[in-house]
């Protein structure tokens, strides 16, 4: 009995061979020199680099969904039709920023800055954290007595405190 994942390779094996697109695939591996909107310059080898490297299938302005690498750091390239001027980074090791847009939600990972932002056409979970916190700064109940005042400073320290951990979290 074969494996499905030995199956999986016979099938691979076999559309690539049968394929002549696959036939020049080829990776490149290099070193991220610099980044340029949504493509970046990479060095193949030693003084010898190459620029306009898409960061994603297609260069186009649009972040729908794109990786950008750490300069200095090594990522693997491919081109689908053998060419230099149709490189595209596949995998990278280490990223800096992983940019998110699609129907209005925009997630956004930053290592530069240790924070997340995330949001959609209509609210931002850091802008809602806030609102959160300033309410309950100003939080008043009804009593027996009538309204109560606004917390206690033992309160107002852990709601700053909650304040301060999510602004180094979010942005």
């Amino acid at each position: 009995m074969v494996s499905k994942y030995t199956q999986l390779a016979r099938n691979i094996r076999a559309i690539v061979a049968k394929d002549p697109r696959f036939q020049n695939l080829h990776s490149i591996y290099g070193i991220v020199k610099s980044i340029e909107d949504d493509t970046c310059t990479v060095e193949i080898s030693q003084n010898f680099e190459i620029s306009d490297i898409k960061l994603k299938s297609t260069a186009n302005g649009e972040n729908n969904l794109l990786t950008i690498p750490k300069i200095g750091s090594r990522v693997t390239m491919i081109s689908n039709d053998g060419s230099i001027d149709n490189l595209t980074i596949i995998k990278v090791d280490v990223a800096e920023k992983i940019v998110f847009n699609e129907n209005g939600l925009n997630v956004e990972i930053d290592s530069t800055d240790g924070k997340v932002m995330i949001k959609n056409d209509n609210a931002s979970l850091f802008d809602l954290l806030q609102d959160l916190t300033n309410l309950l700064k100003q939080l008043k109940v009804y009593t027996s007595m009538g309204p109560s005042g606004t917390p206690l400073p033992d309160s107002i320290l852990s709601i700053e405190k909650f304040e301060t951990d999510f602004k180094k979290l979010l942005k």
